[in-house]
């Protein structure tokens, strides 16, 4: 059985609300909920960007850092092989002006050699505690003892003097072996004209 709408009548009562309305501005409070989320995902994504971009900054500079210490391992290196080259230089030149001495010895050597002879072997030492003296070894290939009196005669044109000289065939070969020490008493002649000059000097 139906009622009739018309016919229900309503028993509620007219009553007072229990508590006042809210405010207005609390109106603002959802608002600003939305405006929240809003900027904290924004915020959020710029992080994120920023992150990244920081990553990729990061390994960068780590590429660049490898790179950059690869480069200063090599320069060490070529450091290095330039100071091994520099010390070989230094010891090429010292041992070139320790030799100067000596190469005028060894040119009246060779120069002293007939074209019947030659020099198997020639040897000069200096001992550092005694650079005053030479140590000469000498292998001529000759047939006669004059090429050996050449060769010393022209030595000894240099003011050296042979100390404990020894002689001696070896499988057709003539060694010699003998102390050099050079004379500087011996000085060379004066010239005519520097003789002059020394007359005429008050």
């Amino acid at each position: 059985m139906q009622i009739d709408a018309r016919k229900i009548d309503d028993f509620k009562t007219e009553r007072k609300d229990l508590l006042p309305p809210l405010p207005t501005i609390f109106r603002l409070v959802p608002l600003l909920f939305y405006l929240s989320i809003v900027f904290f995902a924004v915020v959020g994504s710029v992080g994120v960007w920023h992150s990244r971009v920081a990553q990729e900054r990061r390994v960068s500079l780590l590429g660049e850092t490898a790179a950059l210490q690869a480069e200063i391992e090599q320069t060490k290196a070529a450091r290095v092989s330039l100071d091994d080259r520099t010390l070989e230089a230094m010891d090429l030149e010292n041992w070139v002006l320790g030799s100067m001495p000596l190469q005028p010895l060894v040119v009246e050597i060779i120069r002293s050699v007939g074209t019947n002879s030659s020099i198997a072997n020639l040897s000069l030492e200096r001992d550092p505690e005694t650079p005053s003296q030479l140590k000469l070894a000498l292998t001529l290939r000759t047939d006669s003892d004059a090429q050996l009196d050449a060769t010393l005669a022209a030595i000894r044109k240099l003011n050296y003097i042979d100390l404990s000289p020894t002689q001696s065939m070896v499988q057709g070969n003539l060694e010699y072996r003998a102390t050099l020490l050079r004379d500087d008493r011996k000085e060379e002649a004066p010239t005519p004209e520097e003789r002059r000059e020394e007359i005429l000097q008050p």
